[in-house]
Protein backbone atom coordinates (compact mmCIF):
# COMPACT_ATOMS: atom_id res chain seq x y z
CA UNK A 1 0.00 0.00 0.00
CA UNK A 2 3.04 2.54 -0.13
CA UNK A 3 1.98 5.09 -2.50
CA UNK A 4 3.90 5.94 -5.75
CA UNK A 5 2.03 9.08 -7.22
CA UNK A 6 0.06 11.57 -5.72
CA UNK A 7 -3.23 13.17 -7.83
CA UNK A 8 -3.71 16.71 -6.63
CA UNK A 9 -7.54 17.75 -7.84
CA UNK A 10 -7.40 21.40 -7.94
CA UNK A 11 -10.23 24.35 -9.06
CA UNK A 12 -7.25 27.15 -7.66
CA UNK A 13 -9.47 27.77 -4.47
CA UNK A 14 -8.23 28.58 -1.57
CA UNK A 15 -8.89 25.13 -0.23
CA UNK A 16 -7.09 23.60 -3.17
CA UNK A 17 -4.15 25.80 -2.53
CA UNK A 18 -4.05 24.24 1.09
CA UNK A 19 -4.50 20.78 -0.37
CA UNK A 20 -1.37 21.49 -2.56
CA UNK A 21 0.77 21.85 0.66
CA UNK A 22 -0.72 18.71 2.15
CA UNK A 23 -0.08 17.06 -1.46
CA UNK A 24 3.98 18.16 -1.37
CA UNK A 25 4.33 16.98 2.08
CA UNK A 26 3.03 13.13 1.43
CA UNK A 27 4.85 13.33 -1.99
CA UNK A 28 8.00 14.31 -0.23
CA UNK A 29 7.23 11.57 2.92
CA UNK A 30 6.99 9.16 0.02
CA UNK A 31 9.31 10.26 -2.46
CA UNK A 32 6.76 10.21 -5.46
CA UNK A 33 5.42 12.54 -7.98
CA UNK A 34 2.47 14.15 -8.29
CA UNK A 35 -0.36 14.46 -11.19
CA UNK A 36 -2.09 18.07 -10.93
CA UNK A 37 -5.78 17.85 -12.18
CA UNK A 38 -8.34 19.96 -13.84
CA UNK A 39 -11.41 19.62 -14.91
CA UNK A 40 -11.79 22.40 -17.09
CA UNK A 41 -15.74 23.02 -17.79
CA UNK A 42 -17.20 24.32 -21.38
CA UNK A 43 -19.51 26.84 -21.42
CA UNK A 44 -22.96 25.59 -21.38
CA UNK A 45 -24.82 24.83 -24.81
CA UNK A 46 -27.88 27.05 -25.72
CA UNK A 47 -30.04 27.43 -28.25
CA UNK A 48 -29.40 30.91 -29.74
CA UNK A 49 -27.00 30.65 -32.92
CA UNK A 50 -23.39 32.40 -30.71
CA UNK A 51 -19.70 31.77 -30.68
CA UNK A 52 -18.35 31.11 -27.25
CA UNK A 53 -14.79 30.07 -28.61
CA UNK A 54 -13.07 33.56 -27.71
CA UNK A 55 -14.68 33.01 -23.84
CA UNK A 56 -13.28 29.14 -23.81
CA UNK A 57 -10.49 29.77 -25.31
CA UNK A 58 -9.37 32.93 -22.62
CA UNK A 59 -10.91 30.57 -20.02
CA UNK A 60 -8.65 27.75 -20.78
CA UNK A 61 -5.66 29.97 -21.39
CA UNK A 62 -6.21 31.57 -17.73
CA UNK A 63 -6.57 27.81 -16.47
CA UNK A 64 -3.39 26.63 -18.01
CA UNK A 65 -1.30 29.29 -16.80
CA UNK A 66 -2.51 28.76 -13.27
CA UNK A 67 -1.63 25.16 -13.15
CA UNK A 68 1.72 26.03 -14.20
CA UNK A 69 1.82 28.25 -11.44
CA UNK A 70 0.76 25.15 -9.08
CA UNK A 71 3.62 23.30 -10.95
CA UNK A 72 5.99 26.10 -9.96
CA UNK A 73 4.67 26.17 -6.54
CA UNK A 74 5.93 22.18 -6.36
CA UNK A 75 8.81 22.74 -7.75
CA UNK A 76 9.74 25.46 -4.87
CA UNK A 77 8.97 22.79 -2.40
CA UNK A 78 11.63 20.21 -4.30
CA UNK A 79 8.95 18.30 -5.83
CA UNK A 80 8.15 16.65 -9.20
CA UNK A 81 5.08 17.16 -10.99
CA UNK A 82 3.00 17.22 -14.13
CA UNK A 83 -0.30 18.73 -15.31
CA UNK A 84 -3.21 17.17 -16.45
CA UNK A 85 -6.02 19.50 -18.06
CA UNK A 86 -9.08 17.78 -18.14
CA UNK A 87 -11.42 19.09 -20.79
CA UNK A 88 -15.68 18.72 -20.17
CA UNK A 89 -16.71 15.88 -18.15
CA UNK A 90 -18.12 15.12 -15.12
CA UNK A 91 -15.22 15.98 -12.38
CA UNK A 92 -14.86 13.38 -9.60
CA UNK A 93 -15.38 10.82 -12.04
CA UNK A 94 -12.34 12.33 -14.13
CA UNK A 95 -10.35 12.28 -11.34
CA UNK A 96 -11.16 9.16 -10.58
CA UNK A 97 -9.78 8.16 -13.83
CA UNK A 98 -6.75 9.76 -13.83
CA UNK A 99 -6.17 7.75 -10.22
CA UNK A 100 -6.63 4.75 -12.02
CA UNK A 101 -3.79 5.30 -14.32
CA UNK A 102 -1.57 4.44 -11.22
CA UNK A 103 -0.66 1.48 -9.35
CA UNK A 104 -1.04 2.86 -5.48
CA UNK A 105 -1.98 6.63 -5.58
CA UNK A 106 -3.11 8.59 -3.61
CA UNK A 107 -6.23 11.21 -4.01
CA UNK A 108 -5.43 14.90 -2.56
CA UNK A 109 -8.87 17.59 -2.84
CA UNK A 110 -9.75 20.26 -0.66
CA UNK A 111 -13.20 20.93 -0.27
CA UNK A 112 -15.15 24.03 0.85
CA UNK A 113 -17.56 21.77 2.86
CA UNK A 114 -21.02 22.92 1.34
CA UNK A 115 -23.15 21.64 3.39
CA UNK A 116 -27.46 22.15 3.93
CA UNK A 117 -29.40 22.84 0.85
CA UNK A 118 -26.90 23.85 -1.48
CA UNK A 119 -25.00 20.27 -1.32
CA UNK A 120 -28.01 18.16 -1.89
CA UNK A 121 -28.67 20.61 -4.92
CA UNK A 122 -24.63 20.71 -6.11
CA UNK A 123 -23.49 17.62 -3.91
CA UNK A 124 -19.96 17.65 -3.29
CA UNK A 125 -17.03 16.72 -5.64
CA UNK A 126 -14.69 16.05 -2.43
CA UNK A 127 -17.37 13.26 -1.07
CA UNK A 128 -18.19 11.99 -4.10
CA UNK A 129 -14.36 11.35 -4.69
CA UNK A 130 -14.07 10.20 -1.08
CA UNK A 131 -16.97 7.58 -1.54
CA UNK A 132 -15.79 6.11 -4.43
CA UNK A 133 -12.39 5.69 -4.86
CA UNK A 134 -10.33 2.19 -4.42
CA UNK A 135 -7.41 4.09 -2.88
CA UNK A 136 -6.61 6.71 0.08
CA UNK A 137 -8.17 9.98 -0.68
CA UNK A 138 -6.79 13.05 1.65
CA UNK A 139 -9.55 15.67 2.01
CA UNK A 140 -8.69 19.16 3.20
CA UNK A 141 -11.44 21.14 4.13
CA UNK A 142 -11.83 24.27 5.17
CA UNK A 143 -10.87 25.00 8.59
CA UNK A 144 -6.99 23.30 7.70
CA UNK A 145 -4.77 26.03 8.84
CA UNK A 146 -3.02 27.68 6.28
CA UNK A 147 -0.53 29.26 8.12
CA UNK A 148 1.67 26.10 9.36
CA UNK A 149 5.49 26.34 8.26
CA UNK A 150 5.33 22.90 7.26
CA UNK A 151 2.32 20.02 6.95
CA UNK A 152 4.60 17.23 8.66
CA UNK A 153 2.64 13.66 9.24
CA UNK A 154 4.20 13.52 12.78
CA UNK A 155 0.67 13.22 14.67
CA UNK A 156 -2.03 11.11 13.67
CA UNK A 157 -5.84 10.61 15.03
CA UNK A 158 -7.12 7.57 14.43
CA UNK A 159 -10.88 6.94 14.64
CA UNK A 160 -12.62 4.04 14.98
CA UNK A 161 -15.48 2.23 15.40
CA UNK A 162 -14.36 -1.18 14.99
CA UNK A 163 -16.31 -2.17 12.27
CA UNK A 164 -14.64 -4.28 9.09
CA UNK A 165 -15.12 -0.27 7.10
CA UNK A 166 -12.92 1.08 9.93
CA UNK A 167 -9.97 -0.93 9.99
CA UNK A 168 -9.20 -1.11 6.73
CA UNK A 169 -7.80 2.13 7.45
CA UNK A 170 -5.12 -0.23 9.94
CA UNK A 171 -2.47 -1.49 6.90
CA UNK A 172 -2.25 2.09 5.37
CA UNK A 173 -1.59 4.17 9.17
CA UNK A 174 1.22 0.89 8.89
CA UNK A 175 2.90 2.02 6.02
CA UNK A 176 2.43 6.04 7.27
CA UNK A 177 4.29 5.12 10.23
CA UNK A 178 6.81 3.40 8.78
CA UNK A 179 7.41 6.30 6.55
CA UNK A 180 6.94 9.09 9.30
CA UNK A 181 7.78 7.58 12.56
CA UNK A 182 4.47 9.18 13.61
CA UNK A 183 3.12 9.48 17.32
CA UNK A 184 -0.87 7.58 17.00
CA UNK A 185 -3.71 8.33 18.85
CA UNK A 186 -6.48 5.24 18.53
CA UNK A 187 -9.73 7.10 19.33
CA UNK A 188 -12.91 4.74 19.95
CA UNK A 189 -16.43 7.36 20.59
CA UNK A 190 -19.00 5.48 22.23
CA UNK A 191 -22.43 6.76 21.92
CA UNK A 192 -24.01 3.93 24.56
CA UNK A 193 -24.35 6.41 27.05
CA UNK A 194 -26.46 4.17 29.72
CA UNK A 195 -23.16 2.55 30.70
CA UNK A 196 -24.65 -1.22 29.83
CA UNK A 197 -22.57 -1.52 27.17
CA UNK A 198 -18.55 -3.09 28.65
CA UNK A 199 -15.56 -1.56 27.77
CA UNK A 200 -13.91 -2.04 24.61
CA UNK A 201 -10.55 -3.51 26.34
CA UNK A 202 -10.97 -6.28 23.84
CA UNK A 203 -10.73 -4.49 21.13
CA UNK A 204 -8.26 -1.94 21.43
CA UNK A 205 -6.32 -5.24 22.75
CA UNK A 206 -6.85 -6.93 19.21
CA UNK A 207 -6.11 -2.86 17.36
CA UNK A 208 -3.17 -2.63 18.82
CA UNK A 209 -1.73 -6.34 17.85
CA UNK A 210 -2.48 -5.10 14.44
CA UNK A 211 -1.02 -2.00 14.44
CA UNK A 212 2.25 -3.51 16.19
CA UNK A 213 5.35 -4.63 14.55
CA UNK A 214 9.08 -4.86 14.58
CA UNK A 215 10.71 -2.02 12.79
CA UNK A 216 11.84 0.38 14.81
CA UNK A 217 10.09 3.57 13.17
CA UNK A 218 6.76 1.83 14.73
CA UNK A 219 7.82 0.63 17.19
CA UNK A 220 9.00 3.36 19.09
CA UNK A 221 6.58 5.81 18.10
CA UNK A 222 4.05 6.67 20.77
CA UNK A 223 0.48 4.99 20.53
CA UNK A 224 -1.96 5.79 22.66
CA UNK A 225 -5.80 4.34 22.51
CA UNK A 226 -8.47 6.68 24.16
CA UNK A 227 -12.48 6.28 24.32
CA UNK A 228 -14.80 9.14 24.51
CA UNK A 229 -18.17 9.10 25.66
CA UNK A 230 -20.99 11.00 23.99
CA UNK A 231 -23.89 11.43 21.32
CA UNK A 232 -21.82 14.01 18.98
CA UNK A 233 -19.01 11.68 16.96
CA UNK A 234 -17.89 13.65 14.64
CA UNK A 235 -17.49 16.25 17.04
CA UNK A 236 -16.13 14.66 19.56
CA UNK A 237 -13.14 13.89 16.56
CA UNK A 238 -12.71 16.84 15.72
CA UNK A 239 -11.97 18.10 19.16
CA UNK A 240 -9.48 15.41 20.18
CA UNK A 241 -8.24 16.61 16.40
CA UNK A 242 -7.64 19.86 18.05
CA UNK A 243 -6.14 19.11 21.66
CA UNK A 244 -4.01 16.87 19.68
CA UNK A 245 -2.71 19.61 17.22
CA UNK A 246 -3.27 16.21 15.02
CA UNK A 247 -1.64 16.63 11.43
CA UNK A 248 -3.77 14.24 9.67
CA UNK A 249 -7.08 12.46 10.71
CA UNK A 250 -7.61 8.83 9.37
CA UNK A 251 -10.97 7.57 8.91
CA UNK A 252 -12.51 3.68 7.20
CA UNK A 253 -16.13 5.10 5.33
CA UNK A 254 -18.26 2.62 3.81
CA UNK A 255 -18.21 2.82 -0.40
CA UNK A 256 -21.48 4.68 -1.31
CA UNK A 257 -23.21 5.73 -4.27
CA UNK A 258 -23.68 9.16 -5.66
CA UNK A 259 -27.60 8.93 -4.51
CA UNK A 260 -26.50 8.10 -0.64
CA UNK A 261 -23.48 10.83 -0.50
CA UNK A 262 -26.16 13.30 -1.35
CA UNK A 263 -28.26 12.44 1.36
CA UNK A 264 -28.11 13.85 5.07
CA UNK A 265 -24.24 14.09 5.92
CA UNK A 266 -22.81 11.10 6.94
CA UNK A 267 -19.93 11.09 10.38
CA UNK A 268 -17.24 11.38 7.52
CA UNK A 269 -18.09 14.23 5.82
CA UNK A 270 -19.31 15.66 8.90
CA UNK A 271 -15.45 15.47 10.24
CA UNK A 272 -14.36 16.83 7.04
CA UNK A 273 -16.34 19.79 7.32
CA UNK A 274 -15.34 20.97 10.47
CA UNK A 275 -11.72 19.22 11.46
CA UNK A 276 -8.71 21.40 11.79
CA UNK A 277 -6.35 19.26 9.92
CA UNK A 278 -6.78 17.14 6.62
CA UNK A 279 -8.49 13.81 6.47
CA UNK A 280 -7.62 10.46 4.64
CA UNK A 281 -10.39 8.55 4.36
CA UNK A 282 -10.16 5.08 2.71
CA UNK A 283 -13.49 3.67 1.87
CA UNK A 284 -14.70 -0.62 1.27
Amino acid sequence: MRPDHIVLATDFSPASAAAGLIAAAVAQLFKCPITVVHVFQYAAQHRYAMSTAWMTDSIRADTQRQLSQVQQDLADRGVESKTHLIKDGSTHVEILKAAQSYAAPIIVIGTHAVAGLDRFLLGSTAECVLREAPCPVITVGPHVRRDKPDHSLSRLLFATDFSKESLEAVPFIRVLRDAAASSLVTLHVETDLTGDKTPEAGQFDLLREQLGGSEPARHNAETKFVTLHGAGVAQAICNEAEVLSADLLILGVRRGSEFTTHLAAKTAFQVIAAAPCAVLTLSS
